[in-house]
């Protein structure tokens, strides 16, 4: 049970990660990919959310840019 605690907070810690700053998520993902540590199927459910929360930045900056331009 220890074990399953422990596993729990290094997931929850990585989604974390991923989400406050996904391009270093996805950066190292492929240097660990690169570097053969971990097999091309490794860690794809981590890969997807960081291209989930680029996403959302990146919706979030046009959005801002357009409400500066309306503002002007």
């Amino acid at each position: 049970m220890l074990i399953d605690c422990y596993r729990r907070r290094i997931a929850a810690t990585a989604i974390q990660l991923a989400k406050e700053d996904p391009l270093l998520v996805k950066e190292m993902i492929s240097r660990l990919r690169a570097a053969g540590e971990i097999e091309a199927g490794d860690l794809v459910y981590l890969d997807r959310i960081a291209d989930r929360w680029i996403a959302i930045a990146a919706a979030n900056a046009a959005r801002s840019a357009t409400a500066c331009v309306a503002r002007a």
